[in-house]
């Protein structure tokens, strides 16, 4: 409800929160849930403009992801942190890796 409501900061605490009582080997045993906490998230996390943390949980999530259809809209947010950063060569970068696949 926050996320949808605009506040990024009340959601982006909450879904933290969330993602840190995962246990140790959620993305095992809660794989969609934990795909899904990664990506709002991060998403919340860039909302408030904190790129730098919206980046490295996308990260993680990218790693632990099964499939490049679980990927594509984490690449998707990936590009849009980077590009809010200025890091125009590592998005066409991110992008081109993708279209590789």
């Amino acid at each position: 409800k926050a996320l949808d409501g605009c506040d990024h900061n009340t959601a982006y605490s909450y879904l933290g929160a969330a993602l840190s009582l995962l246990p140790e080997d959620h993305w095992k045993s809660h794989y969609d849930l934990s795909l899904r906490l990664s990506f709002l998230t991060s998403s919340a996390a860039n909302s408030c403009c904190q790129y730098d943390e919206a980046e490295q949980i996308l990260r993680r999530g990218l790693a632990n992801a099964r499939s490049l259809y679980d990927q594509l809209p984490s690449y998707l947010l990936l590009s849009q942190i980077l590009q809010a950063q200025g890091k125009v060569k590592d998005v066409y970068d991110t992008c081109s890796a993708i279209l590789t696949e």
